[in-house]
C-alpha cells in the first residue's frame, strides 16, 4: 500500500470516530435540554440517560461497521465510494460542536427567564445533573470505541476464516 493511501486511511477513521462521538455528544446535549423542559425527575438524568447513552452508541457502531466495512475490504485497506463526500460530512459534524455548546449555554441561562423552569430548576441539583451528562457522553464515547473495535476483530476474523 502506497503511504499516502494509508495516511489517508488512518485520517478517514479518525475523522469517523470523532464525528461518531460528536453526534453522540449533540444527541445527548439536546436529550438533556430536553428533559430539563420537560420536568424529568433527576432518575432520568441518573439512570435513564447512561442506559440511552450506552445504546446509541452501540447503535452507532453498528451503524459504522455496517456502512464503512465491507468483508471485501478489510484485506487491502480501501476507502469507501465517495470518500470526499464523508470526509465534509465528518468535518461538518465535528463544525457543529461548539456551536451546539454555545446555544446549549444560551438555551440553559435563558430557562431561568421563564417562572415554572426557574421552580423546577431550584428543586434539582443541577450540578448533579450536568455531572451525570457528562458521565454518560464520556462512558458513550468509550462504548462506542470499544464496540468499534470488538465488531471490527469480528469481522476481521470472520474473513480471514
Amino acid at each position: 500500500m502506497q503511504p499516502h493511501k494509508l495516511i489517508l486511511s488512518i485520517l478517514f477513521g479518525f475523522l469517523l470516530v470523532a464525528s461518531a462521538q460528536a453526534l453522540i455528544e449533540i444527541v445527548l446535549t439536546a436529550y438533556m435540554h430536553y428533559g430539563l423542559k420537560n420536568d424529568f425527575r433527576e432518575i432520568h438524568f441518573k439512570y435513564y440517560f447512561l442506559m440511552v447513552a450506552i445504546i446509541l452508541a452501540v447503535l452507532l457502531a453498528f451503524l459504522i461497521i455496517s456502512v464503512f466495512v465491507k468483508k471485501k475490504n478489510l484485506n487491502d485497506l480501501k476507502l469507501p465510494n465517495h470518500s470526499k463526500l464523508w470526509f465534509v460530512v465528518f468535518v461538518f459534524v465535528l463544525a457543529f460542536v461548539p456551536v451546539v455548546k454555545h446555544v446549549s449555554d444560551q438555551n440553559f441561562m435563558n430557562m431561568y427567564n421563564d417562572y415554572q423552569l426557574t421552580r423546577y430548576l431550584s428543586n434539582r441539583n443541577v450540578n448533579e445533573i450536568f455531572e451525570n451528562v457528562d458521565l454518560s457522553i464520556m462512558v458513550s464515547k468509550w462504548t462506542l470505541i470499544v464496540t468499534l473495535f470488538l465488531l471490527s476483530a469480528y469481522y476481521y476474523k470472520r474473513v480471514k476464516t
